[in-house]
C-alpha cells in the first residue's frame, strides 16, 4: 500500500518555521543566512511586512539585532571605520554606435519599401 503524502504546511506554520530559522542564523551570526532569509521573506510576504518581522525579532532577541543592525560589532571593536560609499555615481554616456559598411552593403540587397509594395 503506498503511503499517504505529508499534508502541506499552513501559512502559519510557513511563517513561524521561518521565523526560526531566522533566530537560528541570528544566534549563529550568520550575516549571509540572514540576508538570504530575510530576502526570502520579502519575496514570499512583501515588503510592507518586513518592518513587522525585524520588530518581532528584536523582541526575541534583541542581542542578536543588535549584531545585525551593527551595534555589536561597532561597540566590541571601536577602531573599526565604517565603510562609506559614494552616493551617487555618474555613468559615462555609452559609445555612439559606430557604422558598419558591411551591414550598409547587406541592406543594399534588401528590397526597399517601394518594391515591397509592387510586390504586394
Amino acid at each position: 500500500m503506498t503511503r499517504r503524502p505529508d499534508p502541506i504546511p499552513s501559512p502559519q506554520a510557513r511563517r513561524q518555521a521561518h521565523q526560526r530559522a531566522l533566530l537560528e542564523a541570528l544566534a549563529q551570526r550568520d550575516a549571509l543566512g540572514v540576508e538570504r532569509l530575510l530576502g526570502q521573506w520579502v519575496h514570499r510576504h512583501g515588503h510592507p511586512s518586513l518592518a513587522p518581522v525585524l520588530v518581532e525579532l528584536q523582541a526575541m532577541d534583541p542581542e542578536g539585532m543588535a549584531w545585525w543592525q551593527g551595534g555589536v560589532d561597532r561597540a566590541l571593536d571601536p577602531g573599526v571605520e565604517p565603510v562609506v560609499e559614494p552616493v551617487s555615481q555618474q555613468l559615462p554616456p555609452p559609445p555612439a554606435p559606430q557604422a558598419n559598411p558591411d551591414l550598409a552593403r547587406l541592406r543594399s540587397w534588401l528590397p526597399d519599401r517601394v518594391e515591397r509594395r509592387r510586390a504586394a
